[in-house]
């Protein structure tokens, strides 16, 4: 499930990726960029009690992305 959480999180370009960030770390409660450098960045590995919900949240994210339009 990591790998696939990693390949859609690649999918979005670094405005996307600054935003998921910021609502992941607030949703968890954590300082965004501990949750850039080793959920997504460098080490690469979301704990396991967090994969499903994140998974959820990076779908959603991706659907509200591509209905958002662009300038």
């Amino acid at each position: 499930m990591n790998e696939n959480i990693q390949q859609l999180f690649s999918l979005l370009d670094s405005n996307q990726q600054k935003v998921l960030v910021k609502v992941l770390a607030e949703h968890y409660d954590k300082k965004p960029l501990s949750i850039r450098n080793n959920w997504f960045s460098g080490y690469k590995h979301i704990p396991n009690q967090y994969q499903d919900e994140v998974l959820r949240i990076l779908q959603r994210r991706i659907e509200l992305f591509n209905l958002t339009p662009q300038s």
